[in-house]
């Protein structure tokens, strides 16, 4: 297995919203499903996070 850096856009009504992550693949697909489940893992605890970073233009 590969580490491999994996960043995920979905575009929403209001914004557009990205998750980064560095997962353990064979391949891009399975990647795509490990940073997929990460996310998850994290959404379900929505309330234990803010946003750190920001740039304003």
């Amino acid at each position: 297995m590969a580490r491999k850096h994996v960043t995920l856009k979905t575009t929403l009504s209001k914004g557009e919203f990205y998750w980064v992550t560095d997962v353990e693949a064979d391949s891009d697909e399975e990647a795509i499903v490990a940073a997929e489940n990460l996310f998850m893992a994290e959404i379900e605890r929505i309330g234990e996070w803010e946003f750190t970073d920001y740039d304003v233009s």
